[in-house]
């Protein structure tokens, strides 16, 4: 299928893309249960959709094939992609772009006193693809982009550039179908992103989010928490830095409970060219009861001598007895304990917002509530 402004393949190209080139090596073997993704392929499921009933407002809401704008007079609106993925990269990317209608790209002229809420939405037995391009130069802004999956299976592409801008990030996922989730971000001199990533797992959550930083001086801090009940999500989360005194940090802390299945894949890799820069990947994974699955695989590549700090972490722990059997003795009964647990796990990884900390914290609340 072909469209204005968008990459596209043919089904016969389709055919020949793997979802992965090296599923047989123990760092980076297949997680994800691709199998659910090719049983509900835009080449079996429509790929069209009314919009459902949306359940949050936000000035981008894509749902089903449906698009409405509310943008704020320094949020300019147009159609494209910035050309950072493209279809031929892997399966996945390939029914995305295959089932694609439209792209749409939004470029922010001036500070953002309130959040830029984008919402991905699907609610029918659909292959649906969403893709949202930012641009921010210059520009300090909040962006919030909540990632819904009902039924069917639904691919949302983010595409970002900054330069010289400060952003705040926060990341919603709220599934229950098969989702497949892209934020690949391109930081120039002077970008500084902080990111919040919290995800409540759906039948499959595929969740990736690749980071280069390429001008001097970009940072990222990057905090995830998947949550799989009963469901399962492979989070990937990748960062290369190329530019000189680049600085990035990764702490991913993610949950497993009754069959869950949570996966965190975390790279971060200093190319020869990033002299004087640091670089860090900490993962880590609770098992809250038995038959639940937890894997960290954190790993860190350095090609230069120049390094001001590198490190790197995993670990994969049962939930803590302790202070189980200690919130248990404060009257507590044993799913709100672990309510509260996980909520203050969730608090402590999205402090290093500053003006979405508030919405963070919401929203760690509404996807563990009921859910333990």
């Amino acid at each position: 299928m072909s469209h204005e402004n968008v990459p596209s393949i043919t089904p016969g190209a389709l055919e020949r893309l793997t979802y992965q080139k090296y599923g047989d090596s123990p760092t980076i073997k297949s997680y994800t249960k691709w199998k659910l993704f090719e049983e509900n392929s835009p080449l079996r499921l429509p790929t069209e959709a009314k919009a459902g009933d949306v359940p949050i407002k936000g000035n981008v809401v894509l749902s089903g094939s449906g698009a409405e704008f509310n943008l704020p007079a320094n949020v300019q609106l147009s159609e494209g992609t910035l050309g950072l993925s493209q279809p031929e990269e892997s399966r996945i990317l390939g029914f995305h772009f295959y089932a694609l209608r439209k792209a749409y790209r939004l470029k922010i002229t001036g500070d953002l006193a309130e959040p830029l809420v984008i919402v991905s939405h699907l609610s029918a037995k659909a292959f649906i693809s969403h893709h949202i391009s930012i641009e921010a130069e210059n520009v300090k802004a909040p962006i919030i982009i909540y990632d819904m999956a009902e039924e069917g299976a639904k691919s949302l592409v983010v595409e970002l550039k900054a330069k010289n801008s400060e952003l705040e990030i926060l990341t919603v996922g709220r599934h229950k179908g098969l989702s497949h989730y892209l934020l690949r971000a391109s930081l120039g001199e002077g970008a500084s992103v902080k990111a919040f990533t919290v995800i409540s797992a759906g039948e499959m959550s595929h969740h990736r989010e690749d980071y280069s930083l390429e001008g001097e001086g970009s940072e990222l801090v990057l905090r995830g928490m998947p949550i799989a009940i009963g469901r399962a999500v492979d989070y990937l989360t990748n960062v290369l830095q190329y530019g000189e005194k680049t600085v990035s940090e990764t702490r991913v802390h993610g949950f497993s409970y009754e069959n869950g299945w949570t996966v965190h894949r975390g790279v971060a890799k200093v190319f020869e060219s990033a002299k004087n820069s640091s670089s860090g990947v900490v993962s880590q994974i609770t098992i809250m009861d038995e038959g639940s699955l937890g894997v960290s695989v954190p790993m860190l590549e350095v090609d230069t001598g120049e390094i001001e700090s590198a490190f790197h972490s995993s670990a994969v722990r049962q939930f803590d007895e302790d202070a189980f059997f200690y919130l248990r003795s404060r009257g507590l009964d044993s799913d709100e304990a672990m309510s509260l647990f996980v909520h203050g796990i969730g608090e402590a990884l999205s402090s290093h917002l500053e003006r979405l900390r508030g919405k963070a914290r919401g929203n760690v609340g509404e996807l563990i509530e009921g859910l333990l």
